[in-house]
C-alpha cells in the first residue's frame, strides 16, 4: 500500500470536516464518512481521532456501542462557519 503524504492527509481531514459541517447539527457515522470519501473505515477513524485530539471534532457515541458518531465541536463549527 502506498504512503499518503502529510499534505494528502491534511486534505482528507479537511474533506472530513466539510462532510461533518454539512451534516450539522446532526451527527454522522465514521462508516458513512468512509463511504463518502471512498477510504478505509479504519483509516478514517484514525484521522477522526487525530482531529479529536486537535479538539475539532467530538465523538457522541452512546455507551457500549460499536458504532461511533461524530460532530464538530462548537468552537470549530463557529470558526469553520466564519471561513465560509
Amino acid at each position: 500500500m502506498s504512503k499518503i503524504s502529510d499534505n494528502g492527509i491534511e486534505r482528507i481531514q479537511s474533506n472530513i470536516l466539510r462532510i461533518i459541517y454539512d451534516e450539522a447539527p446532526s451527527s454522522i457515522s465514521a462508516n458513512r464518512i468512509s463511504e463518502i470519501e471512498i477510504r478505509d473505515k479504519q483509516f478514517i477513524l484514525r484521522l477522526l481521532k487525530d482531529l479529536e485530539r486537535k479538539k475539532l471534532v467530538k465523538n457522541v457515541r452512546r455507551n457500549f456501542t460499536r458504532k461511533s458518531f461524530w460532530v464538530m465541536t462548537d468552537r470549530a463549527y463557529k470558526k469553520y462557519d466564519e471561513l465560509l
